[in-house]
């Protein structure tokens, strides 16, 4: 049986491969664009060019190009001025879909009611949008895979991660809603899905089409990367993905009332009851996983994609 599935993606260097990864994992219906990591443009740019370079023929859908609240900052130091390592690429030759990724949402989610996840790698502006023009979509989607949070190690801020910190809002608002979530948080991405030198290399060695892609998308952030995170570059929205479709990369789960904050100096930071305070529970974190399953599959597809 099938898995079908949207990608929510602020297309830069990680979301790219998280879009391979997701186009042979399931049965991609998708790509939402929503503000977040570069120009807007770029991330639109940058989609339509995975797809055309791995042939995915999945449709783009332009999401909101701003936050709720319109409070944010692009990271091209991260991912590079294009978001994609400043790899020069040509314009690609598709075109994104007229229908808008909040529609488009809604829309599949009756098409294929009981079915659809969402893999939310990315600030949640365009599902939080989505769920506030048809609240009853959250009757009709199966899931809501988010990589986003941070405990205590902010990735942004001392405490905010990237996309949280980029729309709390939406991040409240999703959260809140009622859809059945898994949250993939910063510090466990930094644990499992930390690219080192070693792997690096091995992965320049695959020389396929999709290993010289990776390395070319990713140049910047593994720079960035090792100069203040760590050893290597790291994946949290490969690894989301990974966990979406095969669970058993998980190991170690709770379950907990999330909130994000909104205001103040500590604007975009994920809050765990991790004592049940609130008697309430909206979503699974996963606390730990298995770093060899995503490197395994990682490296396996991008041996086998052409």
């Amino acid at each position: 049986m099938p898995r079908y599935a949207i990608i929510d993606s602020d297309t830069a260097s990680d979301d790219t491969i998280a879009i391979l990864l997701a186009s042979k994992f399931f049965k991609l219906l998708g790509i939402t664009i929503v503000a977040g990591n570069v120009k807007f443009e770029n991330e639109i740019k940058n989609a339509l060019f995975s797809v055309e370079y791995f042939n995915l023929g999945v449709p783009v859908f332009i999401g909101s190009s701003r936050p709720i609240m319109g409070k944010w900052r692009t990271v091209e130091e991260v991912h590079g001025n294009n978001g994609i390592g400043d790899w020069k690429i040509q314009e690609p030759k598709i075109s994104p879909e007229r229908e808008h990724a909040v529609d488009a949402i809604i829309r599949l989610s009756k098409e294929y009611e009981g079915e659809l996840e969402i893999l939310a790698v990315s600030p949640l502006t365009n599902l939080a949008l989505a769920y506030l023009k048809d609240p009853t979509i959250v009757k009709r989607i199966k899931k809501v895979w988010i990589m986003g949070g941070a405990f205590s190690r902010g990735n942004t801020t001392p405490i905010a991660e990237f996309n949280f910190w980029v729309d709390p809002e939406a991040a409240e608002i999703v959260l809140n809603a009622g859809f059945d979530i898994t949250i993939v948080p910063w510090e466990t991405t930094e644990d499992a899905a930390e690219i080192t030198d070693d792997e690096w290399k091995k992965i320049e060695s695959i020389n396929s089409k999709a290993s010289t892609f990776f390395i070319n998308v990713n140049r910047t952030l593994r720079e960035y990367s090792k100069k203040y995170e760590g050893r290597g570059s790291i994946h949290p929205d490969s690894l989301t993905v990974t966990i979406a479709y095969d669970n058993s990369l998980i190991l170690q789960q709770g379950e907990f009332k999330v909130d994000v904050e909104t205001c103040s100096i500590s604007r975009g930071a994920m809050l765990v009851d991790w004592y049940n305070f609130s008697k309430s529970k909206n979503a699974k974190i996963v606390l730990k996983a298995d770093k060899q399953k995503f490197i395994n599959y990682l490296f396996s597809i991008l041996e086998q994609s052409a």
